[in-house]
């Protein structure tokens, strides 16, 4: 079978020498994805398909990077050490590490009033705020100790960093089932000061608020956050999306809950939600689930409307509203699923990576659609293939063979067009 994967993969890129992607403008799209098993942090020119280099990290099992702030730098988040690896995105040099208090599980959350990024504990149920200027840890919240988590999701002590508005940030504590807020300021001596506002239960662990621009709401939706319970299936609690409102006392009150059993499906021991994303309607949620489905939540009713089958290991789904398009990554499949965005319903299924041959998810975390909504991008992870999708004929049309199992990572895109597709 691994023979099988390495002639499949030989083929497609052979052919994609004559089906070269051929793009209007070019918009310096680079891609920086963490490459655990060979503990180092790829880079990629997406627009040329090329390896620019290999970047290997000081800290161990580096899995995100994240772009610090708006600045041309990265973060290594190396999950087995207490520390984040700063690459200079342009000379690709090393800038030194940020050492933490805890070892890191991601950082994606920048707040630009403020100029800080938060970075959530891997070991340990704590967060650390870094000013992206000096690369310095001004704060850090949580607790040392550990509850070990029992529901779907794996061990990791935190979930997602999440920014509710300008000052105020989260911390999922996923062993405990619980989710803080904090609020931070810097007093008049320049101090960084953080005051935990509540801290609230939850029925599962929950992976991550789901991210959607709230700068154009009002009346409660404006104040309304939405976050992906993962589910328990040892214990038979299903999935589910919590339905948030910020009070006036800064409190988070529970207000809605989406239960992904309510479609009738008996909670089985394969079910458990890793990723929640907004519709471009603004009205629905699309929720994968590792069973094989995509569930529909209408965000108004709170409630499924429809499920899609999809792969196993349903995840991230990422909209091409341009087309009524939607793509959603199977982690343990080797196809992902296109679904018509207008109608919620299945399109195709495009195969994009071969057998297992490391034992790690077969697709990447991280995918990119380009400015000019042709094309898709992503790792096929397990075979350390990074492949671009034609979304107009939906097959793989340009692959490239970068070995390792590139993970997750952030794609750096300069231009106007680019400013809503990070």
């Amino acid at each position: 079978m691994k023979k099988f994967t390495k002639v499949l993969l030989t083929t497609i890129a052979t052919l994609s020498m004559f089906a070269q992607s051929a793009h209007a403008e070019d918009y310096g799209i680079r891609a920086f994805y963490g490459d655990r098993l060979l503990d180092r942090v790829i880079v990629i020119d997406v627009e040329n398909m090329s390896l620019t280099d290999a970047v290997e990290t000081v800290g161990i099992d580096p899995y995100p990077v994240d772009q610090a702030g708006k600045l041309d730098k990265v973060y290594a988040i190396t999950r087995g050490s207490n520390s984040i690896d700063v690459i200079d995105a342009s000379t690709l040099e090393p800038m030194g590490l940020i050492e933490l208090e805890h070892f890191p599980r991601s950082s994606e959350a920048y707040n630009a009033v403020l100029g800080l990024q938060l970075v959530t504990g891997v070991d340990k149920p704590m967060a650390s705020l870094i000013d992206v200027v000096t690369d310095k840890v001004v704060a850090t919240v949580g607790d040392s100790s550990l509850v070990y988590p029992i529901d779907y999701g794996g061990s990791n002590a935190t979930g997602h960093p999440y920014w509710f508005d300008d000052n105020k940030f989260a911390l999922i504590d996923r062993g405990s089932r619980t989710i803080s807020m904090y609020a931070v300021k810097k007093n008049r001596r320049g101090v960084w000061k953080v005051v935990l506002l509540d801290t609230i239960s939850t029925p599962t662990a929950v992976h991550h608020f789901v991210k959607r621009d709230t700068s154009t709401l009002s009346g409660r939706e404006s104040i309304s956050y939405y976050a992906l319970s993962e589910g328990s299936p040892d214990t038979g609690i299903a999935p589910s999306v919590l339905k948030y409102v910020l009070t006036p006392r800064n409190k988070l009150k529970l207000v809605g809950e989406a239960n992904l059993a309510e479609t009738g499906d008996p909670i089985t021991v394969e079910m458990g939600s890793h990723h929640a994303d907004v519709h471009p309607n603004g009205v629905h949620m699309y929720v994968g689930s590792t069973e094989g489905y995509v569930y529909i939540i209408n965000m108004i009713k709170m409630a499924v409307v429809k499920k899609v089958k999809a792969g196993l290991g349903a995840g991230h789904t990422i909209f091409v509203p341009q087309r009524n398009l939607a793509v959603v990554t199977n982690h343990k499949d080797k196809f992902v699923t296109i679904i018509d965005t207008t109608t919620h319903t299945h399109k195709a299924n495009v195969t994009v990576s071969g057998e297992s041959v490391n034992g790690e998810i077969l697709q990447s975390h991280s995918s990119f659609v380009h400015p000019d909504m042709n094309f898709f991008y992503a790792f096929a992870t397990d075979n350390g293939v990074f492949y671009e999708l034609d979304l107009e004929t939906l097959k793989v049309s340009r692959t490239l063979y970068t070995d390792g199992t590139p993970l997750q990572g952030v794609f750096m895109c300069q231009g106007a067009e680019c400013e809503n597709l990070m």
